[in-house]
């Protein structure tokens, strides 16, 4: 029988499920998406039964297609600092989940500001106060949802991001545990001892007897019969954030290297090894994983909308009806539209950190058309992220090559882009789904990992020409600011 790790990728958009080799290779995938929840307000949740449905679901096909292959183990991954909530004693949800790019808790942390230990934050997380990270959207569910509020009243309460609630489901409630790569996300976890602040949590209301504990991220979760699925329990052995994960499977490992991902957003995450760079304007100081006791941190920037903004030409503006047709559209607009899109749906993230900002559409003409528009929503995908790589060189100034992987390394025009923008060398991953592949090996115990083909992209465009560009985008970011 080959062994086989039953790999979960629980993402923003949907939930993938797949069966990985040790080598890497996936056997079989399968996914379902699940819906975006969007209020008047633009707050953004998740049904986390609809979420739970779903993978039951998938995990049944997956087992279907087993063939000659056995389940050894699970591995998870997940969307970060998306904020869970549920009964200790029931396992159910007792609100929707605040999705990691909602800014409902926006007021609160405006409030947090003026208080004296708002300084000390990001010295002590890596992270600036914002409602993006998960301690402000706990803060808000105590303050406005009466079902936490008697959660918490009756010690019933958990809290955590989205991969302790998987183990908590996956383990019919006998594990509650997460690990650094998410729980520094959410803003209530020490860097250097990789456990949860008591003064952080007082100072964000989070009651600490909610909180999953913190173990390494290629630990034992739990056992789980996955749903009752399988005659015999198999270990949780690998959790990790979806953008370390596809980090660890790029083989980005040592200090100096860097990936993008691309998925409804994008992470731009630059490996430091042992050490914490801190103190750049825009960029977050995180956990990569903590393997044997040993803690390997990254610096990391975070872009709100990359896929999003294709799905908003989708099933918004129904500009397109395939999202795979915007690399030819992009490539057949004309060369001298001046059509820019500011993608500030919800605010801009790193380096702006702008959480009022709207979006904005500008430089539009008579002869602006759909082929135009596409483009700009490209165009803004490789800006933000060409502006968080150059704060990166402040840390590492040789950077020479970026991997990349995710949902969109297959639009040539963006990554060419790309390349042209940042005037460096696009290292493009040959599979798509890195981060459930990266969480499947960091729960193996092989020697030595495998190393994906990947497609390289070199700049044609001249560095001058480049560095204009860019100086447009950030001055139409200045002037809407």
């Amino acid at each position: 029988m080959v062994p086989l790790t039953l790999a979960i990728d629980q993402s923003t958009q949907g939930t993938k499920v797949m069966l990985v080799e040790s080598n890497g290779t996936i056997r079989f995938k399968t996914s379902r998406s699940h819906r975006q929840l969007i209020s008047d307000a633009g707050w953004i949740s998740h049904d986390l039964n609809e979420v739970e449905n779903n993978l039951n679901e998938l995990i049944r096909t997956a087992l279907d297609h087993r063939q000659d292959g056995c389940i050894q183990s699970v591995a998870i991954t997940n969307q970060r600092e998306t904020a869970a909530c549920w009964s200790r004693s029931t396992g159910q949800p007792l609100a929707p989940a605040i999705v990691w790019q909602d800014n409902r808790a926006e007021k609160l942390t405006d409030e947090l500001a003026q208080h004296k230990l708002a300084a000390d934050i990001q010295t002590r997380t890596g992270l600036a106060l914002s409602p993006y990270f998960t301690a402000a959207k706990f803060d808000w569910l105590l303050q406005n949802v009466p079902a936490v509020q008697q959660a918490h009243k009756q010690d019933d309460l958990c809290f955590g991001t989205i991969d302790s609630w998987l183990v908590f489901i996956l383990t019919n409630g006998q594990a509650f545990k997460t690990e650094p790569s998410n729980a520094c996300r959410t803003q209530l976890m020490d860097l250097d001892s990789c456990e949860w602040d008591a003064d952080l949590c007082k100072f964000f209301g989070v009651p600490m007897a909610a909180l999953p504990t913190i173990v390494d991220s290629d630990s034992s979760f739990g056992m789980t019969n996955l749903f009752g699925l399988l005659s015999e329990p198999v270990p949780i052995t690998s959790v990790l954030g979806d953008s370390q994960a596809a980090l660890y499977a790029e083989g980005c490992r040592q200090a100096g290297q860097l990936k993008v991902t691309f998925g409804t957003g994008s992470s731009i995450m630059l490996n430091t090894g042992d050490q914490q760079i801190a103190n750049i304007d825009g960029l977050n100081t995180s956990i990569a994983w903590r393997k044997q006791g040993r803690t390997t941190y990254v610096l990391e920037g975070n872009v709100n909308y990359s896929g999003a903004i294709v799905s908003w030409l989708k099933n918004n503006l129904h500009l397109i009806d395939d999202p795979a047709v915007t690399d030819e559209m992009a490539q057949q607009a004309s060369p001298a539209d001046t059509t820019m899109l500011i993608p500030a749906f919800s605010g801009m993230a790193a380096p702006y950190n702008l959480p009022a900002m709207k979006a904005i559409l500008s430089g539009m003409t008579m002869l602006t058309g759909r082929n135009e528009i596409v483009r700009a929503g490209l165009n803004a995908v490789a800006y933000q992220i060409a502006d968080i790589l150059r704060l990166m060189r402040k840390a590492f100034p040789t950077l020479e090559l970026v991997h990349a992987d995710g949902g969109m390394i297959k639009n040539h025009y963006l990554m060419q882009r790309l390349s042209d923008m940042t005037q460096q060398k696009i290292a493009v991953s040959s599979v798509q789904e890195l981060s459930g592949v990266g969480t499947a090996l960091n729960g193996m115990p092989v020697e030595s990992l495998p190393h994906f083909e990947q497609t390289l992209y070199e700049a044609k465009m001249p560095i001058k020409q480049a560095q204009q560009q860019i100086a447009a985008w950030q001055t139409q970011i200045a002037q809407f600011a």
